[in-house]
């Protein structure tokens, strides 16, 4: 806390007034962090593109991110990871939720007109992003993070033939 307040160049009673603990700190730089992260995650899907063009940059956009953004992303995976939010479980919820929100109408809209399977949110998103969330601390753990071409047009493959039409 220390180290932040003299980064900012606040008081200690400035800090604390804002902030009154580590995990209030944590949970508004996971907040900030995660609606950065979800805006360009959407981004690809602003267009309405058809099923496949969406889930390959919905896949692109999660990995531009985590190279434009390795210190960011290493922070979204070791806050949540390492308990330092503990308490703080509803700061994410309501930016969740609009993500998810956007991302479930356009699934439903693609899969009204045929063009993936129907299958449980959750079950989607864990077949369109987990190999790339597994992946990314592997990434951000270089000093110059790269997600070589071969294993980027993988992941995209891999994503759309999970959720592609039977």
């Amino acid at each position: 806390m220390d180290r932040v307040r003299q980064a900012a160049g606040v008081s200690n009673g400035s800090l604390y007034h804002h902030f009154p603990t580590r995990a209030h700190l944590a949970g508004a730089l996971y907040l900030e962090t995660l609606r950065d992260f979800h805006a360009a995650l959407l981004k690809p899907l602003a267009a309405d593109p058809d099923a496949e063009a969406g889930v390959r940059g919905l896949v692109r956009g999660y990995l531009r991110w985590v190279v434009a953004h390795p210190e960011r992303a290493r922070l979204l995976h070791r806050l949540r990871r390492n308990g330092e939010l503990e308490g703080m479980e509803g700061v994410w919820a309501a930016p969740n939720e609009v993500a998810y929100a956007a991302l479930g109408a356009w699934i439903g809209r693609k899969v009204a007109a045929g063009g993936m399977r129907r299958l449980p949110f959750a079950v989607w998103m864990a077949l369109v992003f987990s190999p790339a969330y597994a992946l990314t601390p592997q990434w951000v753990a270089q000093d110059a993070p790269t997600v070589p071409p071969a294993v980027r047009a993988a992941l995209e493959d891999a994503a759309w033939h999970a959720v592609a039409p039977a």
